[in-house]
Parts: structure tokens; sequence; C-alpha cells
């Protein structure tokens, strides 16, 4: 943490309730005791009254600034993005984690820990701070930038220029949505297959008209285009309760049909990631509209039958009957 945040995440420490060790402070900043000591003598040195009683400190009472009072239901908010493990687990937001929680935990005055959780799944590789600071700085600045990006298809690294305009978490993972230059259109970028970024010197004017929430209204995931389907999906019995009582897109429909089963219908663009949805539910999801889905399903269903076929399985057995211990009889 630099040293002048440090500095302001201390004065806010100083300025909770109660009194603070140096091993407490050095505890909460992340540093050590004799760091917080001479952190001390600098903050007093500044004006910044601190007082001192059998070896814990304060600010002098009324020397401090306060955040307005917060409700219950705030404070519980602010705690549960502050505590979020998989916001915690990246390097590049951890400096202002802790910043947030100094303050956050000045201000709280002995309430015990919130009385939820907010995790989610988070399958975000590690992504550099520096990265980052870098692209966050070009969407402030509209400035465009070129970094190497690592596609799925075809699977290999190239170089990528980009007009940048915000970075989200959907489905799972963070990403970047901007105009790529390649298409000339807007598109998302994984942020943990971004290995460098670049700034190349031109600027771009930010669309006052584009909306991301309005970008994505017909997406399943991260997949968007302005083109969209009727998707007719009927669930199973045995699963309809897990499909009714879920909301899975803001846009969904759901109707219980008389013999048990629930029909599905949804409006969405690209249609690759609801068929995958649909094999995973093994049978017991079928798509009924529109063609294009159907036909993607079973392409995706079929690719999965193949690989795990009959010929593949009866090469694993002969494997196993060959292995030490593996023939019958043993």
């Amino acid at each position: 943490m630099p040293r002048a945040d440090r500095l302001f995440a201390l004065v806010q420490l100083l300025s909770g309730p109660g009194r603070r060790s140096l091993e407490e402070l050095a505890r909460a900043l992340e540093t050590s005791s004799r760091s917080i000591y001479r952190d001390l003598a600098d903050l007093e040195r500044r004006g910044v009254p601190v007082e001192r009683t059998n070896g814990r400190y304060r600010l002098v009472e009324g020397s401090g600034a306060r955040f307005f009072p917060l409700t219950e239901r705030e404070r519980l908010l602010l705690a549960l993005v502050l505590e979020n493990p998989h916001l915690r687990r990246q390097d590049a937001f951890r400096t202002t984690l802790r910043q947030l929680r100094a303050k956050f935990a000045a201000n709280s005055r002995g309430e015990r820990g919130p009385v939820a959780a907010l995790a989610g799944p988070d399958r975000s590789g590690i992504m550099g701070p520096l990265m980052i600071e870098t692209i966050e700085n070009a969407i402030r600045g509209c400035h465009s930038i070129s970094f190497l990006y690592t596609s799925l298809s075809p699977a290999r690294s190239r170089w990528r220029g980009i007009d940048p305009w915000v970075m989200l978490h959907r489905s799972e993972a963070w990403y970047l949505l901007g105009r790529c230059h390649i298409h000339d259109e807007p598109r998302t970028f994984r942020l943990d297959r971004i290995r460098e970024v670049l700034p190349i010197g031109g600027s771009f004017e930010r669309s006052d008209t584009f909306d991301a929430e309005r970008w994505f209204q017909h997406s399943w995931g991260v997949e968007a285009s302005e083109e969209a389907h009727e998707a007719v999906i009927v669930f199973d019995a045995s699963v309809a309760p897990l499909i009714e009582h879920g909301m899975h897109h803001p846009a969904e429909k759901k109707l219980r049909r008389q013999d048990g089963r629930l029909e599905y219908r949804i409006r969405v663009g690209p249609l690759d990631e609801l068929a995958r949805w649909i094999v995973g539910f093994a049978g017991k999801a079928v798509a009924e509209a529109p063609h294009e889905l159907i036909e993607r399903v079973r392409q995706i269903a079929g690719a999965a039958a193949e690989a795990h076929g009959e010929r593949r399985a009866s090469r694993a057995a002969a494997r196993v009957a060959r292995a030490p211990g593996g023939r019958k009889g043993r």
C-alpha cells in the first residue's frame, strides 16, 4: 500500500470507537509495528492530534472526519461487498478494498458481522493490478488501447485494438466491453485472457446513447447481438421447480403445462450459450424452437456423445484390463 494511502487509512482507524495498540493497527494495515510508529509520528508533525494512553492510540475527540450516518441496510450491503471473497482474491482490487475496509471499520461502532454473505461463482483467473489500472485510465480518458489477447477460436494470441467502454462482471467472469477495431463493432473480451495492454495514442468519443444493460438484453451470457430469436424450452416435471422458482434471465416467461412440465420462453441473440445450458440438463430439457436452437443442441450433445462413445469406452476398458491387477479373475 502506498504510504499516503496508509496514512489516510490510519486516520480512519484512529477516528473509530475505542483505542488501538500498535500491533492492532499494524495487523489492520498489513504492515509492521515500527512502520505504524513512524506513521503516528508523521501524523503529529502534520498537525493531526493523536492521543496515547497506556500504549493505545486514538485521535483526539472531535478531530476526526466522519462519514454521513449509514442505515443498517446500507451497512449490510457495504459489508457484503467489502468481504466478497472473489473480489478479495484479485490483486487488482486488494489495495482499494483494504482502504475501504479501514474506512468502513472506522465508522462501524462495534456492530457484529453481517447477517448474510455475498460470494457467487467467479471463474476469472488472476488479473494484474497494473493491467486493470491501465484499462481503467483508458476508459476514463477515452483513449484507445491495444492488448495481447488469447482467443478460444482459433486458440492463439494476437494484438487487438479497442476503444474501451466499460469493465463488467457477467457469466462468472470479468469482461471488457468496447468497440473492436478489427470488426468495427462492440465486442466483449475476458480480462484474464489479456496478457499485455498498451496505449496506442488514439482517442474516441464516448457514446451518450450506448447502454451496456440494453446491449445485453437479448444475451444469455456474454455473447450479444441486435438480432434475437424467440426460444421455447420445455423442462421435465422433475426439474420444473428448479426453473420455476429461480430467475435465469430478466426477460424470461414461464408456464406450467397440465402434464407438470414447464414451458420456458426467452428472446435471445446468439444461441450457443443457451444450447449448452439445455444440454447440461441431460435430457430433462428439450428445445422446441427455433429450429436453429434445436440443431445446435443436437450438435453439442452429439459431439459429447461421440467423445464418450462405445469405441472410446472399449479402448478405455482394454487399457484397464491390460493394467496390473486389471484382468478378470484376479
